[in-house]
């Protein structure tokens, strides 16, 4: 899995290529600039929060402690879901009925 978590610009998480932003990430570290995974290691991007400039980036192994923003993704990407869904049965049922002949 490819992820990507930009904190500090537009909270957005990207999986796969699939991304939604305006997310509440607020549980990471707001030092946190961005975090890059990929498959089975990743790294942080740490910058500070005051100057905005980027001062370290960590290797990582572990996503777990970031594995709540897949979550935020998905909820995020559920709702999307639902919201489309609605507004085409909505349009769908504006349609006029047609009888064939």
């Amino acid at each position: 899995m490819r992820v990507t978590i930009i904190v500090t610009d537009d909270s957005s998480v990207a999986v796969d290529g699939e991304g939604y932003g305006g997310l509440d990430l607020s549980f990471i570290d707001p030092t946190i600039h961005a975090i890059q995974w990929y498959d089975t290691h990743g790294e942080v991007e740490y910058r500070n929060p005051v100057t905005k400039k980027m001062t370290a980036n960590q290797e990582i192994t572990d996503f777990t402690p970031y594995q709540q923003a897949i979550t935020v993704w998905q909820a995020e990407k559920d709702r999307v879901a639902a919201e489309r869904a609605a507004a085409e049965a909505m349009v769908i049922g504006e349609q006029p009925n047609v009888i064939a002949e």
